[in-house]
């Protein structure tokens, strides 16, 4: 049989490895949220942060139970427009009880404090850098230094951080209230053309589609690396940049395929840039494959039809009808680089597309088209 001294040894070795084990852990969950926070604020590419993630699913899943099934933009944005700022503040939250139960952790482990009560108590007290519960051992006040570095630098995430998206997204809008000025509040690719005709320059849109293309550039930067920002609605209610990047894309993809004009080549390098920029914001939104798509659209022969007897009406030069076949195959490839991210986009940020490009789309519940 052991002896009690024996069994007391075993005992106290056994403590001391919960106590070596809980220090780990809470070192670990530290790393984690540093690592956390360094990928969100810091990081030029998406990662998919365990943080993050979480946070944006509960914050998505409530505005989802919120708005039921009403998608109308103007009925949404009083609700949408509160999304980033939750996610924003819940993200906040999730660090800074992330990190006081970390160094909790760490105080009860490295045997600082006696009791669980006093670890949280502690941990908290040095995290918001009050130190009115600091421990007086030499392991608790050398914590308690990190853990207050680490509650200043959760404020300055707060305080620095967060405007510079909202320069993002007042960039992002400043092209969208464009569109919606220009096409009367009815962006797609037939209107937009419409008015380049009669604004001049429907024989040669070149500026127009590197402008856009430079505004595709910056989404697919900026909106990647943080796919909540595509959830913050436009600051009109009833705009949405979804909805214009679709018309911008839509007409581009006419003009390179079936207008006879100048700028065939910026015009595809728009519609390049615009399906890469979408694909890389579906990607950071769950997009796993082209295959677990389900709502698509597709063009409809008889309104692309109907497409360009509208921009010839219009009065804009279009190619010869000599080849409307190859004119139709190579629109219908254009807009199927783009068109099932672009629809994985607008599902996954609430807007509604059961009206987009009526003239040229069957509506997303509508059997799948092929070129004919």
């Amino acid at each position: 049989m052991k002896s009690v001294a024996d069994q007391f040894a075993e005992t106290l070795a056994a403590a001391r490895l919960t106590h070596v084990v809980i220090s780990i852990l809470g070192l670990c969950l530290l790393f984690t949220i540093l690592r956390s926070m360094i990928r969100i604020a810091l990081m030029n590419r998406h990662y998919r942060d365990f943080f993050a993630l979480i946070t944006g699913r509960a914050i998505s899943t409530a505005v989802a139970l919120r708005l039921g099934r009403n998608r109308d933009t103007k009925a949404s944005h009083p609700v949408l427009v509160w999304f980033f700022p939750a996610y924003m503040l819940s993200l906040i939250i999730v660090y800074f009880v992330g990190a006081m139960t970390g160094f909790a952790l760490l105080y009860w482990g490295t045997r600082a404090v006696d009791t669980w009560q006093q670890a949280f108590i502690a941990s908290g007290s040095g995290l918001n850098t009050l130190g009115f519960a600091t421990p007086t051992n030499i392991v608790g006040q050398w914590l308690a230094i990190p853990e207050g570095a680490l509650g200043l630098g959760i404020v300055v995430f707060l305080f620095t951080f967060v405007p510079s998206y909202q320069t993002v997204i007042r960039s992002r809008e400043d092209k969208t209230s464009w569109l919606y000025v220009r096409t009367d509040g009815q962006p797609t690719g037939l209107t937009l053309l419409e008015w380049c005709q009669r604004a001049g320059i429907g024989r040669n849109m070149r500026d127009l589609w590197e402008e856009w293309e430079d505004w595709f550039r910056m989404l697919g930067d900026t909106h990647s690396v943080l796919p909540m920002l595509t959830i913050s609605p436009s600051v009109q209610s009833g705009q949405s940049w979804v909805l214009a990047a679709a018309a911008v894309l839509d007409g581009a993809a006419l003009t390179a395929s079936s207008i006879d004009t100048g700028d065939v080549d910026a015009a595809k390098i728009c519609v390049r840039t615009g399906t890469r920029a979408l694909l890389a914001i579906a990607e950071a939104l769950g997009r796993a494959s082209s295959s677990a798509e389900q709502e698509r659209a597709r063009p409809s022969r008889g309104r692309y039809e109907a497409a360009r007897t509208r921009l010839c009406s219009a009065g804009i030069p279009l190619r010869s009808t000599a080849d409307k076949e190859t004119q139709w195959q190579e629109f219908f490839s254009l807009r199927g680089q783009y068109e099932e991210a672009l629809f994985f986009v607008a599902r996954h940020t609430f807007t509604p597309l059961d009206g987009l490009l009526v003239d040229m789309v069957e509506c997303p519940a509508s059997r799948v088209v092929t070129p004919r």
